[in-house]
């Protein structure tokens, strides 16, 4: 694989998102003030019931919520090799083609994000996609949100095909709380099925 990710070749920029100047300063878009409140409800009823399906409406609501045009929630699992990669468990809007596809553990921008901690302001290029061997879109801008529960972790993630700047802090703010539904979701689903959470 070449290089490191975020260097000049790797064809992804990524910075820890509460460090860039660039994004603490952008401009807020006007929100519903009862945004997170109506997500929240309607979130809280689905994992009771089903938070698999919850999942799924995480992240449309992501999108709808954030003028996004694509979500999604990525987990780390082991191959049939053991060696560690992430799985697109759930997405919506202009990914959701490739829902189950993956990337690897030590070369992607959701490690990056797990490895550093933190949230994650990132853009993807051709140089990436190449790698993977997908054509896709390339993310101006997107937002990463590691999550973590008891057996399992990865990232919610949020992205843009057509601005630079399309998000700002309102919307990590509501990303960051649902990270912490995603995390609440894989626990329910673990203790269900007695083991730790397999991608379908």
């Amino acid at each position: 694989m070449p290089g490191m990710i975020g260097d000049s070749n790797s064809g992804v920029t990524i910075v820890d998102l509460l460090d860039s100047p660039d994004f603490i300063h952008r401009k807020h878009k006007p929100i519903e003030p009862t945004r997170v409140q109506h997500a929240l409800k309607r979130l809280e009823a689905r994992i009771a019931g089903n938070p698999m399906a919850a999942l799924q409406d995480l992240v449309e609501i992501a999108v709808e919520a954030c003028g996004a045009d694509s979500s999604g929630v990525s987990l780390e699992e082991e191959d049939e090799k053991g060696e560690l990669r992430f799985r697109w468990v759930v997405v919506a809007g202009s990914f959701a083609r490739y829902l189950n596809g993956t990337t690897p553990r030590f070369y992607s921008p959701c490690g990056t994000c797990l490895d550093r901690g933190a949230p994650q302001l990132y853009q993807v290029f051709n140089q990436y996609y190449n790698f993977l061997g997908v054509t896709a879109e390339p993310i101006l801008d997107g937002l990463l949100i590691p999550w973590r529960c008891k057996t399992n972790q990865g990232t919610i993630w949020l992205v843009s095909h057509r601005s630079e700047c399309a998000f700002d802090m309102a919307d990590y703010e509501f990303m960051r709380t649902l990270a912490d539904y995603v995390a609440g979701a894989m626990s329910k689903i673990v203790s269900a099925s007695g083991d730790e959470f397999k991608a379908a």
